[in-house]
């Protein structure tokens, strides 16, 4: 971790001494307070209004441990993108790489996607020309390890690892933890994690008089 070093000139006065240790003395705790809020997830902080916004994926799967057919990574690389908030009506993924046309296993599988993502609004977003819809947001914290039980092992850690570098980037999200020891053609299970929060729609609010409404 890199640490901020304060390098401070001779104190020649013992009353500017005195001052000059207050004032250090006052910036470390507020360093402390700012490095404090900074690392704390921001689990009080409300979800922001947010607009769709059109994202693209163009992926290679490489690894050593597990193989893919087309169907098999296209698949799966559905999963992660629909599991970290792709709007799934309008998704398109499509199989690239492949040269076998039994279903087996491929050297260098790949998709290509395209999908919408919800992205907060700006001011210069509100700005522009053209009507912006924003729509209400939440959190939600997906655990992709276990998105599909038994299916996410500790076998597919080089998809999972090549999927937080490939398209998670492309979503609004915040509070990632993450931790996997991938050694190539070996397995260890359960040692994965890979939980993050990302931005999805908020439930539609119940029409008025639906709950509790008297009998007419």
């Amino acid at each position: 971790m890199c640490q901020a070093i304060a390098v401070q000139k001779p104190v020649r006065n013992m009353l500017f001494l005195s001052g000059a240790l207050l004032a250090i003395a006052a910036l470390r705790i507020g360093a402390a307070r700012a490095d404090d809020t900074a690392a704390a997830p921001a689990l009080s902080v409300a979800p922001p209004a947010a607009h769709w916004v059109e994202r693209k994926l163009d992926y290679t799967y490489m690894g050593f441990t597990t193989k893919y057919s087309c169907d098999g990574l296209r698949d799966n690389v559905r999963d992660v993108l629909l599991a970290l908030g792709a709007r799934k009506k309008d998704l398109e993924i499509h199989s690239t790489g492949c040269t076998r046309l039994t279903g087996a296993p491929e050297p260098f599988p790949g998709v290509t996607a395209r999908f919408f993502v919800l992205v907060p609004v700006t001011p210069d977003d509100i700005g522009k020309v053209g009507d912006i819809s924003a729509h209400p947001t939440q959190w939600h914290t997906v655990n992709l390890a276990r998105i599909q039980q038994f299916r996410f092992d500790q076998g597919q850690c080089e998809l999972l690892e090549q999927m937080k570098s490939k398209a998670l980037p492309l979503f609004t999200s915040r509070n990632l933890l993450y931790h996997s020891s991938c050694v190539p053609h070996e397995i260890t299970p359960g040692d994965m994690q890979f939980t993050v929060d990302v931005l999805t729609p908020a439930p539609a609010p119940a029409p008025k008089g639906a709950a509790g409404a008297p009998a007419a």
